[in-house]
Formats: C-alpha cells, structure tokens, sequence
C-alpha cells in the first residue's frame, strides 16, 4: 500500500487522537515530522533520530524505500544517508542510496537521517500492539554495551524519559535501564537521562532514542 492510500484508510475511521500535528486511530497515523538540514533551526549536520511506526505502510521495506519516500516528500534528492545501529558492533550501518548495505526496516528501530535540506515528512503507518521489542544487554546476542536504537510509539503512554525507564524496568521486573539519550541536533551531541542525572526530556513523536540496558528485557510498550 503507497502512502496515499495509506492515509485514505487511516483517515476513513474515526480519529480517536488529534494533537500535535498527529492523527491517530485504531487503523493508523499520520504525522508531519521536521527533519532540519545543516544551519535550518540551528542543526550542526542535518542529522536527525528517526523513529517510524511499528506497521511502516507496506512500500517502505528497505533503506532505500526509506530514502524514496522522504526524497518525495521533499521534492528533491535531500537524503544523504540512512543508519541502522549494529548492537553487536555499536556502529552504524549506512546507505547513501548509491553505496552501503541497503539494510531492512526493522519494526520497533531507530534510524539516523542525514539530510542536505529539511524536509517534513510525512509519516504513516499504524501500531502493532503485540510486537515485542527486545532490548539486550551486554553480551545478549552478541549486543556489545547494551545500547539500542528504538522507535518511540507514536501513542505511547510514557511521555518523559524517566516515564520511558520506568515503564521498560517494570516490564524487567527489575531496574535494567542505564540511560535513554536523545541527539540534540543543534550540537549533535547526545542529551541523556539515567532516571537520577541528566536532563528528564520529553519525548516526541516521529523520534527515536538511545536506550542501554545493563539486562536484556522482552518490552512490550504500553499505549493509549
């Protein structure tokens, strides 16, 4: 399904969400999600932590769907790269288009955007609630620091970072979670939150965040 048609039958229910620039029901969403280019709103590289929805719309499967679509939206070839993080590694794995590992979207992952112009994307899909996203530890497949990638719903009930620790540490039975960072894209240095230190940041929709665990968890997010 193209990302009209997508949109057609999201909005044909009945919106139970409207907030934000977010259109939500129980068959999908629509969101319009700024990716700054280098100097817009004051980014250092147009770099940008790209969280999609769980059910991306059928068309997008790989890196260079990715690239497609947001290259549509903007109306011009603005995408310079798309990054998955490799846990076992705890370095990225790019794809400019034209070079790299053209990688597939991975339900519940987080990307990393580079783009030579800002573009607002257009983002749809809908929410799988069985989906369990695995966050690993240090040593659980392979994972080398415990660090993760992850797509924030886009109607999560945790709203801040320390309601994103609590929630993951209930679903632990334990308290697992190290840190949840954000990219601040005016420096793109991270901005991290451990449930004691740090800044206690928001969390928002169409972004992803860096989530370290020092045990692995089966997270199943909670929603509205």
């Amino acid at each position: 399904m193209n990302k009209r048609a997508f949109v057609v039958a999201a909005l044909g229910l009945a919106a139970v969400l409207v907030a934000g620039g977010l259109v939500a029901s129980n068959m999908g969403f629509k969101a319009n999600y700024l990716m700054d280019g280098p100097g817009a709103n004051g980014s250092a590289s147009g770099t940008n932590l790209l969280g999609l929805p769980y059910n991306q719309q059928t068309s997008i499967v790989t890196a260079e769907d990715l690239i497609n679509d947001i290259n549509t939206d903007a109306g011009a070839s603005v995408v310079a790269s798309v990054a998955r993080k490799i846990r076992t590694t705890d370095l990225p794995e790019f794809y400019t288009g034209f070079s790299g590992v053209n990688f597939s979207i991975t339900p519940g992952e987080g990307y990393t955007v580079v783009v030579t112009s800002s573009v607002n994307y257009i983002i749809v899909g809908s929410h799988d609630p069985s989906l369990i996203t695995q966050l690993d530890g240090p040593g659980d497949n392979g994972s080398a620091s415990g660090t993760q990638e992850w797509s924030y719903p886009y109607h999560s009930t945790s709203a801040t970072a320390e309601d994103l620790i609590n929630e993951i540490n209930a679903a632990a039975g334990a308290s697992v979670v190290a840190s949840v960072t954000r990219k601040i894209r005016t420096t793109d240095l991270p901005e991290f939150y451990t449930g004691f230190s740090g800044v206690n940041f928001s969390l928002t929709v169409g972004e992803a965040y860096t989530i370290v665990v020092t045990n692995g968890v089966a997270f199943v997010p909670s929603h509205f």
